[in-house]
């Protein structure tokens, strides 16, 4: 999916049945699409690392999750005001 500047527009589909937000797969997922964007943006990737990403994903995570007792998180990327930025939305259910 193209990514824009001139628009927010999520890079990600609602979750699967049997969706697990906390899998390092999911966060790998999430990572990529996050650079991608970064990249089309034309913003700098130095510094933003595997490790130092998917440990914020995890505390926004489990901080929404005490939040709202929600079932699980999702992410998405958008890009908002000509930047990559992420969303955290709880997942019902």
């Amino acid at each position: 999916m193209p990514v824009t500047a001139t628009r927010t527009a999520p890079a990600s589909a609602p979750p699967p049945p049997g969706f697990d937000g906390s899998s390092e797969a999911y966060f790998r997922e999430v990572y990529g699409q996050f650079m991608a964007a970064k990249q089309a943006c034309g913003e700098s990737i130095s510094g933003v690392t595997f490790e130092r990403f998917s440990d914020k994903l995890r505390k926004n995570r489990e901080e929404l999750m005490s939040r709202t007792a929600c079932r699980d998180v999702t992410f998405t990327v958008y890009v908002k005001e000509g930047k990559a930025a992420l969303k955290a939305s709880p997942v019902r259910g």
